[in-house]
């Protein structure tokens, strides 16, 4: 593979890795993972290594003050100037010099969400809890009308929304609809003969909708709110850090399918250890906390019987992990 040049590789906080030997990166993230599950007193083998191309990255939050939008340095609070990014759609990347213009108007610093959607593009603007001045938002309005952009907010206000979008501002959804694609795929081929299933930490419904479509019984659960609302009767709000789902809650299932954030489901996992479910499937974009989580699965009568890297943040320090655990 030959590896993209990008003229803040050396600054950006962002592909560490850019300037490395494909080779000697592709080992280094899988060493990771092998690593991760070592320390945690776990033997693997990883299965398959999956590589999501650079330039297909769908969102990305950028740091923004007045003139300057980019990412942070690596290691530092100084935001890198940037006019491009080589690791974001086109569509994305062409934004960031407009987006400079735009900070003149804001007039202060914060974050920049972008967001690409089949329908276009989101933008979320975040400052604070002020919400802007009339004539702030006169200007926001020209700049998404101009750019053809589908929804712009500010602080969670929606300024300018030009078709009705059903995401809620700054939902979660994987960071490239080829990553997703494959981590769907990697769920739906694991499964068999199971009926029932309970998407934990679901979201959008990125596994649940593709469950329910393809003949199973499936139930996201999820303490984003807004995103439940969009599996309708099939998602259920329930803080699954908090308030996990009971060991009886569980063995409703015959199987489960769990995608937590970078913390992990360490209670979640406790009770899915002593419950009757036959198999797991635990997607983790934390090799650590997956490892520990793992463990926890194993001690309850499971066996890891599949590992997978999935690579969606090509030349970053993160990678995903594919677990599979049965009975």
């Amino acid at each position: 593979m030959n590896t993209p040049t990008c003229p803040y590789a050396s600054k950006c906080g962002g592909c560490l890795y850019l300037n490395m030997p494909f080779e000697e990166y592709i080992q280094k993230k899988k060493n990771f993972i092998i690593n991760s599950f070592s320390h945690a007193g776990i033997q693997i083998q990883l299965a398959d290594f999956i590589i999501i191309p650079f330039g297909k990255r769908r969102r990305a939050t950028f740091a923004f003050k007045k003139g300057i939008v980019g990412f942070n340095e690596n290691k530092s609070h100084q935001i890198i100037s940037m006019d491009k990014c080589p690791s974001l759609t086109e569509n994305l990347s062409s934004l960031l010099p407009k987006l400079k213009e735009l900070t003149f108007l804001i007039g202060k610093k914060g974050d920049i969400s972008l967001l690409e959607t089949p329908q276009g593009v989101d933008i979320h603007i975040k400052t604070g809890k002020e919400q802007p001045s009339l004539d702030l938002r006169m200007e926001l309005a020209t700049f998404a009308s101009d750019e053809k952009i589908i929804r712009l907010s500010y602080n969670f206000e929606p300024i300018l929304q030009k078709i009705p979008l059903s995401l809620p501002i700054d939902a979660f959804l994987q960071p490239s609809f080829e990553g997703e694609q494959t981590l769907v795929n990697l769920v739906l081929s694991n499964l068999k003969d199971e009926k029932k299933v309970a998407d934990l930490f679901c979201g959008a419904g990125t596994f649940t909708t593709p469950l329910i479509k393809s003949g199973f019984d499936a139930t996201g659960f999820d303490l984003a709110k807004e995103s439940v609302k969009l599996l309708g009767s099939k998602g259920v709000f329930r803080d699954l850090f908090r308030n996990p789902l009971t060991t009886q809650e569980l063995n409703e299932f015959d199987c489960v399918v769990m995608d937590p954030a970078r913390a992990g489901a360490k209670e979640q996992s406790k009770e899915l250890a002593k419950s009757q479910v036959q198999k797991v499937i635990m997607i983790s974009c934390n090799p650590i906390t997956a490892a520990r989580d793992s463990l926890i699965l194993l001690e309850g009568g499971f066996k890891l019987t599949k590992t997978i890297g999935v690579d969606q943040f090509i030349y970053t320090n993160h990678c995903e992990v594919f677990c599979l655990f049965e009975r």
